[in-house]
């Protein structure tokens, strides 16, 4: 950091591109991350966003320079979304890209680029900055396959994976799947693990939770926090309950935390409740601000998805003391093995399930289970040490 700003007689400006703001995993997560860096370096930081959210206010209070694309519904955007509706997505897209780049051409020079997250927002907003070969670009991937090779188009995947000096992988099976999946050098991946604010973790009492979902206070209860999609896979999470016995004189509960119930994701989790003989004792609750206030309302925290890079939901739960049980489909795995839970692989159902119940039956494993998970994650994926991680990326790739 010295040397760079004794090379330059400034501070280093570094850029941080995403795909929004809402309350989502890699926003989330760049709060943190501005905020632990406005703390614990003297670099300008500056923030581009495509779509306004409610972090954004989060980003100001860190970063000199915050700015979202699609803030104001500016006339630009409207122009955009009109023509879209009539059939020209071609001049639709030229639109956007002008869009883009008026907005991108408020901020000054980067020294470096960090884009956080590799989707197609991300990718639009590096082409608009128009970058010479000279500045460094770092690309945070938090996806596996489904996003890299699902969402991303062959170009947009291209330019993230080529452009970049050095990505960072959100857990170890991105930054395999980076290396083998898709060719890039070993040398320029680096493994971060995704990280929380464990202070910030504070659930609600038991009593008071249940309360709130509408749940006995003596039943057990096995749940998750996410969207209800395809990836995240919480019908999964009901087939493996509802072929559990009951523990004692009470059926396990499940609790699904996110998402709209009234979506269509959520009418399929609804649906296949009934199927399974489960609607009595399902509860979606949706999305909100803040859903680990409710994770003392359950006992155990399942992860069915079929793939999940390293969720920051299932660390706050392993930060609120609850075991873990999932599918070794992601980074949670890597700390189930540790100590926090239970990974099995996908999809043995019956596994799952068998993993579930062993905790639910078993008291003192499941508390002692879950004092290891909360020690793990204070240790390896609180605030300081995942900023420290990336903030030596960054510094690396600044003095390259």
């Amino acid at each position: 950091m010295e040397q760079e700003g004794a090379r330059t007689g400034r501070r280093p400006r570094v850029l941080f591109l995403g795909h929004g703001a809402e309350r989502t995993g890699p926003p989330i997560l760049l709060g943190h991350l501005l905020a632990g860096l406005a703390d614990r370096t003297s670099w300008d930081l500056s923030v581009l966003v495509a779509r306004s959210g409610p972090l954004l206010a989060d980003y100001r209070r860190s970063a000199g320079r915050t700015l979202a694309v699609s803030e104001d519904r500016e006339p630009l955007e409207l122009l955009s979304a009109g023509l879209r509706r009539a059939g020209q997505a071609g001049l639709a897209a030229r639109v956007g890209d002008a869009q883009r780049q008026r907005v991108a051409r408020k901020l000054d020079r980067p020294d470096l680029v960090y884009v956080n997250a590799a989707t197609p927002p991300t990718a639009a907003l590096l082409r608009a900055l128009v970058l010479d070969a000279t500045v460094p670009v770092i690309v945070h991937v938090h996806e596996l396959d489904v996003g890299l090779r699902g969402t991303l188009v062959d170009e947009d995947r291209a330019l993230l994976l080529g452009r970049a000096d050095h990505l960072i992988a959100a857990s170890g099976p991105v930054a395999e799947l980076l290396v083998e999946g898709h060719g890039v050098e070993p040398d320029r991946v680096t493994t971060c693990e995704e990280f929380i604010d464990v202070s910030a973790i504070r659930p609600l009492p038991r009593p008071e939770a249940r309360a709130q979902l509408g749940v006995p206070h003596d039943v057990p209860v096995v749940g998750s926090v996410g969207l209800p999609d395809w990836r995240k896979d919480p019908e999964h999470l009901l087939r493996a309950v509802a072929s559990l016995p009951a523990s004692g004189d009470a059926a396990p509960w499940v609790v699904w935390i996110g998402g709209d119930p009234a979506s269509v994701d959520g009418g399929h989790l609804e649906d296949e409740a009934r199927r399974l003989g489960l609607a009595h004792r399902f509860r979606h609750v949706p999305h909100a601000d803040r859903p680990a206030a409710l994770l003392h309302a359950l006992d155990v925290f399942a992860l069915p998805a079929r793939e999940d890079a390293m969720p920051l939901a299932a660390l706050e739960a392993a930060a609120a003391g609850l075991p873990i049980v999932c599918f070794r489909t992601g980074g949670i795995a890597g700390l189930c093995d540790r100590g926090a839970g239970t990974a099995v692989p996908y999809p043995d159902t019956a596994a799952f399930a068998g993993a579930i119940a062993a905790l639910l039956a078993d008291d003192e494993r499941r508390a002692e289970t879950g004092f290891a998970a909360r020690a793990l994650v204070t240790e390896s994926n609180d605030i300081g040490p995942g900023v420290a991680r990336i903030a030596a990326v960054i510094e690396d790739t600044l003095l390259s």
